[in-house]
């Protein structure tokens, strides 16, 4: 797998379905698979020429960072191979990481229908950060201590309407509607996330869509 740098942070991760070796030195990727690991949010059409992509593997580890550090600026110090922190070739940094290993990801699905009587149902599948890999029957492992979500209704861009549920769906009512709106909208734009354990929301879903 890769990450994509983008607006200097390693984003979208991509995986490639088939590769190919054209030389000892060169390996031909194609067909790529996008947004894995939760990443959907942070795929651009196109990435900009010239991004740089790192390669994610074994030789990738983990920073020990206590709870009392994320979001505050700490110092690295990256010395070459068998060399200590106190050389002079060590690359050196102030870096402020923002806890994202740990937010919920993003939903999926979202849809929203229109019914007879003029109410919206609103739905969502979410999308399990953690155990989320089995094939079997049930819901995979919620991961977090209790679910919720947030769920916005915009106008212009700007939230109008901003609930909490603790089930991945909402029913709008037509007076509700009719209160935000004047009238029943021909379309709704919408955004969801699931709240984390910190009780942060994660990663959004943000749709307009036609009823």
């Amino acid at each position: 797998m890769f990450a994509i740098e983008a607006d200097g942070e390693w984003e979208e991760i991509i995986r490639p379905r088939t590769a190919s070796w054209l030389s000892l030195a060169f390996m031909r990727l194609r067909d790529f698979l996008r947004g894995r690991q939760g990443s959907v949010h942070a795929m651009r059409a196109p990435h900009p020429v010239g991004a740089r992509i790192v390669k994610l593997d074994q030789r990738l580890t983990r920073v020990g960072v206590g709870a009392h550090e994320w979001g505050e600026a700490l110092e690295f110090v990256v010395p070459p191979a068998a060399a200590t922190s106190a050389s002079n070739r060590a690359a050196r940094a102030s870096l402020t990481l923002p806890h994202a290993g740990l937010r919920p990801w993003a939903p999926a699905h979202l849809c929203a229908r229109r019914s007879a009587s003029g109410d919206v149902a609103i739905s969502w599948v979410r999308c399990a950060r953690i155990g989320g890999d089995s094939w079997g029957l049930g819901e995979p492992p919620l991961g977090f201590p209790a679910e919720g979500y947030v769920l916005e209704i915009l106008d212009s861009g700007l939230p109008i309407q901003t609930l909490s549920t603790a089930v991945p769906s909402f029913n709008y009512s037509a007076a509700a509607q009719t209160t935000d709106f004047g009238s029943l909208p021909g379309s709704l734009h919408i955004r969801v996330a699931q709240i984390g354990e910190s009780g942060a929301t994660g990663l959004n879903t943000e749709l307009t869509i036609t009823l």
